[in-house]
């Protein structure tokens, strides 16, 4: 049965031989897929189907499903759902076990900004849930990059290289406060708000080892989205070793409107101290002064 359908049908049939007679019915659901909606056999299909079939199978059900969900949730961009399934089963073995749950529950949601993502962000992304540690965190990362999966591509992908930075470095509580203060309705409804992720996740990468002070710069940023996105942006071209740990300091005690001037002044560890001590004594425009002409 499984050649005559291949002959007549489509040769991805073929790629049934080796499961179960109580999983071959899954497997058959995305070769549905395939046939209905005319899309191309990849050339790793049958490897990939014979990956699955060898996982045991309660494990292969799950995992076929949730491939025949991402697939139908690209549509209708053709383009996304040949993306879909020419990639997901290296996205699948490309997360750490303790991953692997929350990545299926979460690529049916993922799946339309799957190919805006690119290679790039999907890598990224498989990347960051590796470095998650635990179920709940994954969890908590997928959701937030699927919650964007209907808006732009440059926010999508900004977003996926925030979470890694942040995972990386064990600081998931960083890209959550970024995805709560930038909701995906508000970056359908706000160009600033929409620019501000691509903004932010370009002064994080600026800022190599310095990323955790940038991340938690970014959060100060984030209450005023247009201003925000410009500092980002001014941080990301004037990167310098020990600017974002004390912009970070300078900036949360004083506010958004110090972020020229300490862009301007700093790095300067002595004046940075003066700074905060004018802060905590004097109040902030004593201390916005100092910043602004090097003394009082």
């Amino acid at each position: 049965m499984i050649d005559t359908l291949a002959r007549v049908i489509s040769p991805a049939y073929a790629a049934l031989r080796p499961f179960a007679p109580e999983v071959r019915g899954h497997a058959a659901a995305v070769i549905d897929i395939l046939v209905e909606e005319s899309i191309s056999v990849p050339a790793s299909f049958a490897d990939d189907m014979a990956h699955v079939a060898a996982l045991p199978p309660h494990e292969a059900v799950v995992v076929l499903d949730a491939w025949a969900a991402s697939i139908k949730a690209a549509k209708p961009e053709r383009g996304t759902m040949k993306f879909v399934v020419e990639h997901f089963p290296a996205w699948y073995r490309a997360c750490p076990a303790l991953a692997r749950e929350a990545w299926l529950a979460g690529m049916p949601k993922l799946a339309p900004a799957a190919k805006g993502l690119e290679a790039e962000g999907m890598s990224n992304l498989c990347e960051a849930m590796n470095a998650t540690g635990d179920s709940y965190t994954a969890h908590k990362l997928i959701e937030s990059a699927a919650s964007y999966a209907m808006t732009t591509d440059p926010a999508i992908r900004a977003i996926a290289s925030l979470q890694l930075a942040a995972a990386k470095r064990q600081r998931p509580d960083l890209w959550l406060q970024l995805a709560q203060a930038f909701p995906a309705e508000r970056l359908e409804e706000n160009r600033d708000a929409e620019n501000f992720l691509p903004a932010a996740a370009k002064m994080v990468k600026a800022s190599g080892d310095d990323a955790i002070a940038a991340l938690e710069l970014a959060t100060l940023f984030a209450g005023n989205s247009s201003g925000g996105r410009a500092a980002c942006e001014k941080f990301a071209a004037g990167s310098k070793p020990g600017l974002f740990s004390e912009a970070r300091d300078v900036i949360g005690a004083l506010g958004i409107r110090a972020s020229s001037a300490a862009l301007a002044k700093l790095p300067n560890t002595a004046l940075t101290a003066q700074i905060l001590e004018t802060r905590r004594e004097y109040g902030i425009q004593a201390a916005l002064r100092l910043l602004e002409r090097g003394s009082l």
